[in-house]
C-alpha cells in the first residue's frame, strides 16, 4: 500500500508537467536526501507498475487472511482445549464448589470473546505497522508536516483514554451479566419439567427478562458515552485536517504533487487512528473474558489430580479388602467445626456384597466418594489390600471401579454408544460385540425394553437420556457398569427408579457377580475371571437383603457393622428396625429375614 502511494508521486508530477512527453527522469529528483538513478520512466510504465503492485497487494492480502484465520482458530482451540483439560483433571471436591454454568459458559461463549480479542489485537498491530509505513513515506516527503499530522493524532489518542477505561468497565459488566444469563438458562432448562409441573415458568421468565433489561441498559449507557468520544474524535480530525492544509499551503508552501500525496496519506491514516481507538475499546470490552478464563484455568490446574502418566496399573485387582482407617472429611464449604465424616473405620471384603445404610445426609455417598478417590479425606487413610490410596495412585485405582449413581447421566447418542462409553481404556472397545452388550442389558433387566425399540441398540436416547424413562436410564447405566467388568461396583441408590420385579432381577445379578457366577454362558475371554466386589447404598429391602456385610451410618459415623444375618437376628439393631419399618411402618420386627 505504501508502494502504491510512492508511485503516485511521479504519476502526479507527470500529470502536472504534461508537456514533457508524459515521462519523468528520476535523476532530477531526490528521495530522503539521496539522488535517484538517472532513469527515465514513461507514464505507461508507471501505471503498469501501479497495477502490478496493487495486484501483489491483493494476493498478499488473501494469504494474510487465510493465515490469520488459521492462527485465530488455533488460538481459540488451544485456549478452549486447555480449559477443558483443566476441568477434566481437577479434583472433584474443587469442581463441586463451582457453578457448572460458569464452566460451560467459559468453554463456549467466553472463548468466542477471547477469539474476538485476539483478532482485535492482531488488527491493532496491523494498524500500527501500517501507520509506521505511512509515517516513513510522509517523512520522506515532508518532515514538518509528518510531525504535525502524526503528533496531532497521538495527542487525540491520549485524550481519549477515559473512553477506553469506560470500555474496560463495560466489559466487566457485560461478562457478569452474560454469566448470570447463562446460569439462568441452564437452570431453567435443567428444571423445566419441575417448573412446568408447578406453573413456575413466570418466575424464570422474570429473572431472564430482568437480566436482559440490565444488559440493555448497560449497553445503552456505554453507547451513549462512546458516542461522545466518537464525535470528539471526528471534530478533532476535521480540525487537524484544516490545520494541516493551512500550514502546508501558507507556511511550508509544498509542491502541488507533494501536497496531494500528503493529503492522500492523511486520508489513509486518519481512519486508521479512529479504527485503532475503536479496536482498543472493543479489545478492552472482550479482554475480561481472557482474564476470566485464564484465572479459572489456573485455579483448576492448581487443584489438579496427579496426571495419568501411564495406563500400567499401580494397583492390582484387589484380593483381600478395601478399608477405611479412622477417616475424617470436612466439606470445603462447611462451617468451621462441621465434619461430614467422623472417625470412620470400616472394611469392604473382596468378593462380597457390602451395604451402607442410614438416613439421607448421614454421609453414605461421601464415604463412596472417598473410596473412589473423588475427594481426599482430611485425615485417616484408604487402603486397598493394605496399600494406601494416594494422589499418585488414585487414577489407576479407578480403572478397577464402576459407579452407578441415582441420577443417571446419558450422552445425547445411541444406547450402544452410551454403553461403550463405560468401557475402561484398558479394554478393547472392538471386542464388545452385540452379544456382550445384550448380555449386560439382560443382567440389568434392560434387554427386553431395548429389543422392543424400533432401532434397538442404535436408538437415540436424547439429551441426557430424556427420551427414556428414569427406570430405563438406570437399566442402561447398570448395563454400562456391568460391561466394564470392574473389581468394585458401587451402586448409590442406583435402582431407585426400577419396579420391584426389575430390582429383584438386578439384585439376583449382583449376587451372582459377587459369587463369580455371572456370564457363565459367555466365552472365557469375555467372562468375568474373578468375583466382583459390590458396595451398595440403598434403602429398599431388596437391595440390602442379599448383602453379606452391612454398615449403618449416622451423622458421619459408623454406628453399626456386622454380617447381615447376625444383625437381622437382633431386633434392636439399626438394620432390623429399618427392614421392619420398610415392611410395615407400624409393626415391630418379629422374625428376621431369611438368608
Amino acid at each position: 500500500e505504501g508502494a502504491t502511494i510512492l508511485l503516485l508521486l511521479p504519476i502526479l508530477y507527470i500529470a502536472n508537467n504534461s508537456g514533457e512527453g508524459y515521462a519523468i527522469n528520476l535523476g532530477e529528483h531526490q528521495f530522503l536526501g539521496m539522488a535517484l538513478p538517472d532513469i527515465t520512466l514513461g507514464l505507461g510504465t508507471l501505471l503498469t507498475g501501479l497495477v502490478l503492485v496493487v495486484a501483489l497487494q491483493a494476493v498478499l492480502s488473501r494469504y494474510r487472511s487465510l493465515y490469520l484465520a488459521g492462527l485465530l482458530a488455533d488460538f481459540g482451540n488451544s485456549t478452549r482445549a486447555g480449559l477443558f483439560r483443566a476441568v477434566a483433571a481437577t479434583r472433584w471436591d474443587m469442581l463441586v464448589r463451582l457453578r457448572m454454568s460458569d464452566l460451560e459458559h467459559g468453554l463456549t461463549g467466553e472463548i468466542e470473546r477471547i477469539q474476538s480479542a485476539g483478532f482485535l489485537a492482531l488488527s491493532m498491530l496491523q494498524a500500527v505497522v501500517g501507520m509506521a509505513v505511512f509515517f516513513c513515506i510522509s517523512f520522506a516527503i515532508s518532515l514538518p508536516m509528518t510531525l504535525l499530522a502524526f503528533g496531532f493524532g497521538m495527542v487525540v489518542i491520549l485524550l481519549l483514554a477515559p473512553f477506553r477505561r469506560m470500555a474496560s468497565g463495560f466489559g466487566e459488566k457485560l461478562m457478569a451479566n452474560r454469566n448470570e444469563q447463562y446460569a439462568i438458562v441452564s437452570q431453567f432448562l435443567s428444571g423445566l419439567k419441575t417448573a412446568r409441573s408447578m406453573n413456575a415458568e413466570p418466575v424464570h421468565i422474570a429473572r431472564f427478562e430482568t437480566n436482559l433489561e440490565r444488559t440493555k441498559n448497560d449497553s445503552l449507557e456505554y453507547a451513549r458515552r462512546n458516542g461522545v468520544g466518537a464525535g470528539l474524535f471526528q471534530v478533532s480530525t476535521a480540525m487537524g485536517a484544516a490545520l494541516f492544509v493551512y500550514i502546508a499551503l501558507k507556511v511550508v508552501q509544498l509542491d502541488f504533487s507533494m501536497m496531494v500525496v500528503l493529503l492522500l496519506i492523511l486520508m489513509r491514516v486518519s481512519p486508521r487512528f479512529q479504527q485503532l481507538q475503536g479496536q482498543m475499546q472493543q479489545f478492552l470490552i472482550d479482554q475480561p473474558a481472557w482474564a476470566r478464563v485464564n484465572s479459572l484455568r489456573r485455579d483448576l490446574e492448581a487443584e489438579a489430580e496427579a496426571p495419568p502418566a501411564s495406563l500400567a496399573p499401580l494397583f492390582k485387582r484387589p484380593a483381600l479388602a478395601i478399608t477405611l482407617d479412622h477417616v475424617e472429611y470436612r466439606h470445603p464449604m462447611a462451617e468451621v467445626g462441621t465434619i461430614a465424616i467422623k472417625d470412620c473405620s470400616l472394611r469392604i471384603p473382596v468378593g462380597k456384597v457390602t451395604a451402607l445404610i442410614g438416613a439421607s445426609g448421614s454421609g453414605k455417598s461421601t464415604i463412596a466418594d472417598i473410596i473412589m478417590g473423588l475427594i481426599r479425606p482430611s485425615s485417616g487413610t484408604v487402603r486397598i489390600d493394605g496399600h494406601v490410596l494416594s494422589d499418585e495412585t488414585v487414577r489407576s485405582w479407578r480403572e478397577h471401579l464402576a459407579y452407578v449413581p441415582q441420577e443417571t447421566f446419558l450422552m445425547n447418542d445411541t444406547i450402544r454408544a452410551n454403553m461403550l462409553a463405560g468401557i475402561s481404556a484398558r479394554h478393547d472397545v472392538g471386542t464388545a460385540d452385540d452379544a456382550l452388550l445384550l448380555k449386560a442389558l439382560d443382567m440389568a433387566a434392560g434387554r427386553e425394553f431395548v429389543m422392543a425399540l424400533p432401532e434397538g441398540l442404535d436408538t437415540q436416547v436424547g439429551d441426557r437420556g430424556v427420551l427414556l424413562s428414569g427406570g430405563e436410564r438406570q437399566r442402561i447405566a447398570l448395563a454400562r457398569a456391568f460391561l466394564r467388568r470392574p473389581s468394585l461396583l458401587i451402586l448409590d441408590e442406583a435402582t431407585s427408579a426400577l419396579d420391584w420385579e426389575s430390582q429383584s432381577k438386578v439384585a439376583d445379578t449382583l449376587k451372582r457377580l459377587a459369587a463369580g457366577e455371572a456370564g457363565a454362558n459367555l466365552s472365557p475371554a469375555k467372562r468375568p475371571s474373578r468375583r466382583i466386589t459390590v458396595l451398595t447404598i440403598a434403602h429398599r429391602p431388596s437391595m440390602v437383603a442379599f448383602a453379606d456385610v452391612v454398615h449403618a451410618i449416622a451423622d458421619g459415623r459408623v454406628i453399626e457393622s456386622g454380617l447381615r444375618l447376625e444383625l437381622m437376628a437382633n431386633e434392636r439393631t439399626h438394620l432390623a428396625r429399618m427392614m421392619a419399618s420398610e415392611v410395615d411402618p407400624q409393626a415391630k420386627p418379629q422374625v428376621p429375614l431369611a438368608g
